[in-house]
């Protein structure tokens, strides 16, 4: 798997650690959230759109992950959130998908697990939205993910399975990607 970078995360009590960031509804987390706060939306969104969101801009599926491999952004949005007492996660993103690499530094870092989320923006995750309510058979750990590779791999086997086999549309469609997250702590 490639180190592609962090994506930082507004905090929830929410048992689910994974991607999904939506900030849609009251438990997931929101990815990207200065983007939208109204001192520095500005700066924080347009260089979102330059450097992490490029997946929007006519990038074929599977060759780019909406993270951060720039440390000196990393800190400054990490101060920005502090100086507005917004408590954050940071995420680091491990994928398949080559592009960005992140020459990560020797950060502290805890294993959260693996999901199933879209590459692009808020991280739609197939894990978070589907496993309890079409595929209540698959154990999660105790952040909401899977434990390993082959224990993710056996839930898209069987996703797979149940789109082929009932309506289209049944379940979200997209540029899906397994993720390989830790949360990490800056020092």
């Amino acid at each position: 798997m490639f180190v592609n970078g962090i994506v930082i995360q507004s905090c929830t009590d929410n048992t689910y650690k994974g991607i999904d960031g939506s900030g849609v509804g009251k438990d997931p987390a929101q990815n990207w959230f200065l983007n939208y706060y109204e001192d520095v939306s500005d700066f924080f969104e347009s260089y979102y759109d330059e450097n992490i969101g490029r997946t929007y801009w006519d990038i074929s599926d599977h060759t780019r992950i909406a993270a951060c491999s720039d440390m000196e952004h990393i800190y400054r949005y990490v101060e920005e959130a502090e100086k507005h007492n917004i408590r954050y996660r940071l995420l680091l993103c491990e994928t398949d998908v080559p592009d960005p690499v992140f020459d990560c530094p020797d950060l502290e870092k805890n294993f959260l697990g693996y999901d199933y989320a879209y590459a692009a923006g808020d991280n739609y995750s197939a894990v978070y939205n589907e496993i309890p309510f079409v595929f209540p058979q698959f154990r999660l750990n105790k952040y909401g993910l899977f434990q390993t590779r082959e224990e993710i791999e056996n839930y898209i086997a069987a996703r797979e399975q149940f789109r082929r086999t009932h309506p289209p549309l049944t379940l979200e469609a997209g540029d899906f990607v397994v993720f390989r997250l830790h949360e990490v702590f800056l020092r």
